[in-house]
């Protein structure tokens, strides 16, 4: 028979912090009512002792913090719009409030948002952002999370969290499978960070799709950089200076593809009569653009407002299992691309 781990309590807080039980409770429940250099010695040692307080007993309990944390990597990517909004409408039907926090991947960001869930200023987190908050990992090691109540929107390596993410594999094998049903072979990838998973799924995605074919998986030929459109106008350089263009490419996502495209139609390059260009994400601006963006559409404010749902569930006592939501993607046929050139 396996022995039970003991969880952290206040006292244990109280002990490593070197202050009373009462200064713990009102370090975490009324952070203004202590001095600066208290509350920092408490959280300090929240971090150390891995204490959790149990979120959705104190919301029922004291009726505060009905606002939800929604994290992310950039604010400012219109991608996350829709998303935002699915999120904001399934928050207001329970009375909850959402707040959106931009960590842009910097320490010292993520620590900020922690503390918000650690001091009870949140009642719970949906993230979307490359990264995990270092002060909400486990400090034991484990891989399963028993922090603050939160829904991953992509997964985080090896920790088991609730995840409700998008079928990003079955993304990247939507785009290749179009591009060689046009008779394509010769495929770029403009591929974002790959350490982000979503990222990584739909790279293995596109790859998986061109080994079932038979095709060569040209990695070496593969362009990776940020997401943006500054990138996207530095790979049409980079392609551009190769001694040929390939047929097709398939970025990763439609930042990178317009810009791409408009810096190969700047160069003279005809879309799709002599490149194929397939982004994703199916932003608003892929259908108008000249020529229309062909891409891959994620139901965005389905996502966010399943994600609440989610989170909801765990904040209402259902359990925090780390059990997987998985979206599927559909795949919108536009102009930019067309048969390979013979």
């Amino acid at each position: 028979m396996s022995k039970k781990i003991k969880r952290p309590t206040v006292k244990d807080v109280a002990r490593q912090a070197g202050v009373s039980v009462a200064s713990v409770s009102r370090a975490l429940s009324r952070p203004n009512e202590v001095r600066p250099q208290t509350r920092d010695v408490v959280l300090e040692a929240v971090r150390q002792t891995g204490y959790r307080m149990n979120q959705a007993a104190a919301d029922l309990r004291t009726g505060r913090s009905k606002t939800l944390l929604v994290l992310v990597s950039d604010i400012t990517n219109a991608f996350f719009a829709e998303f935002f909004k699915g999120i904001e409408e399934e928050a207001r039907k329970s009375g909850y409030v959402t707040l959106i926090g931009d960590t842009s991947e910097a320490i010292e960001n993520e620590r900020a948002f922690s503390d918000m869930l650690l001091l009870n200023q949140a009642g719970g987190l949906i993230l979307n952002a490359l990264g995990f908050p270092e002060d909400l990992k486990p400090t034991d090691g484990q891989s399963r999370y028993s922090g603050p109540p939160l829904v991953s929107c992509g997964g985080h390596g090896h920790l088991s969290v609730p995840v409700v993410r998008i079928d990003d594999e079955m993304g990247g094998r939507l785009a290749a499978q179009h591009l060689i049903d046009l008779g394509h072979s010769d495929i770029t990838q403009v591929c974002g960070p790959l350490n982000a998973k979503s990222l990584e799924r739909r790279y293995d995605g596109f790859n998986a799709a061109l080994r079932i074919a038979g095709l060569p998986v040209q990695t070496d030929r593969f362009l990776h950089g940020p997401l943006s459109t500054e990138f996207g106008l530095q790979a049409a350089q980079t392609l551009l200076d190769r001694p040929a263009l390939p047929t097709a490419i398939f970025a990763h996502n439609d930042e990178v593809a317009v810009s791409l495209m408009h810096g190969l139609a700047n160069a003279g390059v005809r879309i799709p009569d002599d490149v194929s260009v397939v982004g994703y994400d199916d932003m608003p601006y892929a259908a108008v653009f000249n020529p229309g963006l062909t891409t891959v559409s994620l139901p965005r404010r389905e996502w966010g407002r399943r994600a609440c749902q989610k989170l909801m569930s765990i904040l209402e006592g259902h359990p925090a299992t780390d059990d997987q939501q998985i979206i599927k993607p559909q795949f919108i046929a536009r102009a930019s691309s067309g048969r390979a050139r013979t």
